[in-house]
């Protein structure tokens, strides 16, 4: 029993551990969640443990709505190139609590034409920290004693530590190909977002047997802050009316989830996970105003990965593919559509697989 306890717990560490998006919809540099440890089951005498989560992705299709709308030619489109490494250590204490601190760290690049008003392609990045988050957890069950189940519960805050204004320059004559101005990089590859967040967490967890198990989570990150005033605009023009009027020429904080599922399957030292992914950002926030410009939708996945054990420490790889994609309408979208007379909708620009590699161990 105590293996089995062993081997679900680190296949639901390791596939929990991510709450990040591809592209410019659904969760972006939010820190990592559900961490659930081997050592909340009493199996060790070790109470801290640390896991170096490395993700990478490079996004290239854009769309709008549930259409493809990715430029024939990929030098007219916007390529997208982020790497995070995400940094989070783990305090376990008695009655099933357990206290967690996040960090990320992230290196993020943008090779576009239309960023820059000269019209020829450019590439603008930006690195550092982003938003840290801390977490306190509590299992709902006694944990004194092996379960075949249970349920944790977290509650945390964001802290808004990532730039969210980051620059760099934009080539904006089409005359003189040397002629730059220093503006804010993309939204979707700034460090932060300016405000402070309350994460709300449920994970659960029921093994079957020796070789089976299935476990769940649910994310939801409230971000009370409306806008966080930084300029989306192109670099070195007059700003869009339509945008201003909407406010869409200013970056929104939006609330994020995340709904995952899915099934270990343990072979000694080996664990194969199956598992399903549903993420995303409202156009609506449950609190607050809904104002700025949003890169919202949702995103359905699978995620297969798989992990291998030792001692005290254990390494895995996985990959999130999406198989359904979908930017939505904004409450800005829908102002604009208003003034133009036009069907307006935001768009995004996502990836087609997300690669994670790590490392965890206990001390």
């Amino acid at each position: 029993m105590r293996k089995s306890f062993f081997s679900l717990a680190i296949a639901i560490l390791l596939l929990s551990s991510q709450a990040k998006s591809q592209g410019c919809v659904a969760i972006r540099n939010v820190a990592g969640f559900g961490q659930f440890a081997a050592l909340g089951y009493k199996q060790t005498t070790d109470e801290w443990m640390m896991n170096i989560n490395n993700r990478y992705f490079h996004a290239t299709q854009a769309f709008k709505g549930k259409d493809n709308v990715t430029p024939p030619d990929p030098n007219n489109g916007l390529s997208i190139y982020e790497y995070t490494m995400n940094l989070e250590l783990s305090r376990i204490l008695k009655k099933g609590w357990e206290l967690a601190i996040d960090l990320p760290i992230s290196s993020n690049t943008i090779v576009s034409k239309a960023e820059h008003a000269s019209g020829v392609r450019h590439s603008t990045s930006d690195f550092g920290i982003g938003d840290l988050r801390f977490t306190a957890y509590k299992w709902l069950l006694n944990t004194e004693k092996p379960r075949k189940g249970n349920i944790q519960f977290g509650l945390g805050l964001k802290f808004p530590t990532g730039n969210y204004h980051s620059m760099d320059y934009f080539y904006y004559s089409k005359t003189d190909p040397t002629l730059k101005i220093l503006a804010p990089v993309n939204v979707a590859i700034q460090l932060g977002d300016g405000g402070v967040g309350i994460t709300t967490e449920l994970n659960a967890f029921y093994i079957f047997n020796r070789s089976f198990s299935v476990y769940s989570n649910f994310f939801y990150l409230i971000s009370p802050v409306d806008v966080n005033g930084v300029s989306n605009q192109t670099a070195g023009v007059p700003p869009n009316p339509v945008a201003v009027a909407t406010t869409a020429d200013v970056n929104s904080v939006t609330d994020n989830y995340t709904l995952r599922a899915g099934g270990n399957f343990t072979f000694k030292r080996f664990v194969v996970t199956a598992g399903a992914r549903y993420e995303g950002a409202p156009a609506y926030d449950l609190f607050g105003k809904n104002d700025g410009l949003r890169r919202v939708g949702h995103i359905f996945s699978i995620e297969p990965g798989v992990e291998y054990k030792f001692k005290r420490s254990f390494i895995y790889s996985f990959v999130t593919i999406p198989i359904s994609r979908e930017t939505i309408q904004t409450v800005p979208d829908k102002r604009a559509t208003e003034i133009t007379g036009v069907y307006t909708i935001s768009g995004g620009d996502l990836a087609s697989v997300v690669y994670f590699v790590g490392y965890a161990f206990t001390f």
